[in-house]
């Protein structure tokens, strides 16, 4: 009797403790969408206008370049990627909803710039993400319309593999053009993110275009994915990498690394070998990485010696008017491409 009373008690405990899991997980979305909201107001609307316009840019009829500016597109990949990026910790260690919990207003520096920022008519949040991305950086999304011209210029017919499929920039821009993607990554908080898309901007495309895209997401560590089991002809990819002695961005569900040696070896090496092993031949294989992680890369000998091509990405400097410590020392990054024979 005392056994099954026991039981009924453990029973009672763990639904109880299951519903008080639930409620802080709704408590905490509500709050996170709240934060994200504040910063970017973004309705469905907004996002669906800017997915459109997205799909109506056409490089094959004007051969523009989008390498300096890049804005189409941006506003459906915050719509629904800013509340993640906002969870990700930065090159300084700490994401933004982990700062705006500390006692940053004591530091004179960060609260001196947010009343700078609250004075040139920002909100109040607004005017704290601005302090943030100053000193702590920021998480950025690869921008889709570079992603849409780069698919434009090497034409895969088959389907788009991306390892670190992140923050949709690549995913969406692929959608435009009718073509099939693949995205792996280990973040399974973006799950119901990459589903919603797919739900609901799927139906936004012509019939033809819909016809022919196609989504599918699987939330494993590439390096461990037996990529045998797809077809694709082009890999392209923007990867975390490291800063000096840590990487520049850690976001949910990522495996820990040691170092940047560890990082190569467990994760970077092992899932470009394996992604271009199993890329169809003639097919495209496109990496965007800082020149450092490119050298790696190239030691490693796992992608063929010769470079088809680069494309360099103009990155936005942290500071306006350039690096104040080294200011004749520019920060360069590029796509690289090959060309599997």
């Amino acid at each position: 009797m005392a056994t099954r009373k026991k039981i009924k008690t453990l029973k009672r405990h763990s639904k109880a403790t299951g519903t008080r899991k639930i409620k802080d997980a709704l408590a905490i979305a509500a709050t996170t969408d709240k934060i994200a909201s504040a910063i970017k107001n973004i309705s469905f609307e907004k996002a669906a206008s800017d997915f459109k316009a997205l799909q109506a840019v056409d490089f094959t009829r004007k051969k523009t370049s989008v390498l300096h500016s890049a804005k189409i597109g941006n506003v459906v990949m915050d719509y629904y990627f800013l509340k993640h990026r906002l969870n990700t910790k930065t090159k300084r260690g700490v994401s933004y909803y982990e700062w705006i919990k500390t006692r940053w207003q004591h530091n004179a520096s960060e609260y001196r710039m947010y009343k700078f920022n609250l004075a040139q008519g920002k909100s109040p949040e607004q005017a704290r993400y601005g302090v943030f991305r100053l000193y702590y950086g920021a998480v950025q999304g690869f921008k889709p319309l570079i992603a849409k011209w780069l698919y434009t210029m090497y034409a895969p017919k088959v389907a788009i593999l991306d390892f670190s499929a992140g923050w949709g920039g690549r995913c969406l821009a692929a959608m435009t053009l009718g073509i099939p993607y693949i995205g792996i990554d280990t973040n399974v908080d973006l799950r119901p993110v990459y589903q919603r898309i797919a739900r609901e901007l799927m139906p936004l495309l012509p019939d033809a275009t819909r016809a022919s895209a196609n989504v599918t997401m699987k939330f494993k560590d590439a390096a461990t994915v037996d990529y045998s089991a797809y077809d694709y002809d082009m890999v392209f990819t923007s990867p975390p990498y490291f800063k000096t002695l840590r990487l520049a961005e850690v976001y949910a569900h990522m495996p820990h690394y040691e170092s940047r040696q560890d990082f190569n070896e467990r994760f970077l090496f092992p899932s470009v070998r394996n992604t271009y092993a199993h890329l169809k031949r003639g097919g495209t294989y496109a990496i965007n990485v800082p020149e450092d992680a490119f050298q790696d890369i190239r030691k490693a000998n796992i992608l063929p010696m010769r470079v088809s091509a680069k494309h360099r990405l103009f990155i936005q400097p942290r500071f306006a008017k350039g690096n104040p410590v080294n200011p004749d020392k520019q920060y360069k990054e590029y796509i690289y491409i090959w060309k599997k024979p």
